[in-house]
């Protein structure tokens, strides 16, 4: 079994609760002010629990939300309530093409696949489902932040976490250890070269790349890695 398919149940919420509503709020705040009004359905690509979903319906957006995990999508729902969403993985998006007028990817939710062609199957689909014009936000980690400050042991008590870079196949690994359990992360890690090269084979016009998500320029010391940009029409 993949480790995606293991890691995204309830240990995985336990150790992410701090990802809350006030942080969702700002990033959907700078979708809004950078993207606009859409017209259409915008998707929550990779949504977890769907914290984003019920703001993005609040800031007047129609949101639909897909993850491959049922343990957060049915956590998701008995704390927000109903949301339109599905079980889909992203390789293989259960949507007719040009179904979305905007499409958001937050919290590093790419780069899980073992192969290149399908890590860029997901940007095919992303391409695929979002109509001519449509806008995306992409939010991923920064390569050169990763690889400056990564922290290779931390223990939490109960919880142990090993973190290691692989240079053969470019990927940042974690391990946990929970009690008994243990799990994986693993993420391919992309520079923005790479990923523009990615998007634009896939029909992506990448606008504006940032840093945070207060606006700020990317750079080398850049928390995060935010591609703002359309589908280019068709």
């Amino acid at each position: 079994m993949a480790w995606y398919q293991e890691w995204f149940g309830e240990e995985y919420l336990e150790l992410y609760a701090h990802r809350d509503e006030a942080e969702a709020r700002q990033q959907v705040e700078f979708f809004r002010r950078q993207c606009g009004p859409v017209r259409g359905e915008v998707l929550d690509l990779a949504c977890g629990m769907g914290r984003h979903l019920a703001i993005l319906s609040a800031a007047g957006y129609r949101a639909v939300g897909c993850d491959l995990s049922f343990t957060l999508l049915r956590t998701g729902m008995a704390e927000y309530g109903p949301m339109s969403v599905a079980r889909a993985d992203m390789r293989s998006l259960p949507f007719c093409g040009g179904s979305f007028g905007g499409l958001v990817n937050f919290f590093t939710s790419f780069g899980y696949f073992a192969t290149e062609d399908e890590n860029m199957q997901v940007v095919r689909e992303m391409a695929r489902v979002l109509a001519p014009d449509a806008v995306f936000l992409f939010d991923y980690l920064n390569v050169d932040r990763e690889l400056d400050r990564l922290v290779t042991k931390e223990d939490r008590g109960d919880v142990k976490i090993e973190r290691w870079f692989d240079p053969s196949d470019r990927s940042f690994n974690k391990r946990i250890t929970i009690g008994e359990k243990r799990y994986l992360e693993r993420v391919r890690g992309y520079d923005l070269a790479e990923i523009s090269a990615m998007f634009t084979s896939a029909g992506l016009a990448i606008g504006a790349v940032f840093g945070d998500f207060a606006g700020a320029k990317c750079e080398a010391s850049s928390p995060r890695l935010i591609l703002v940009g359309r589908r280019s029409g068709v």
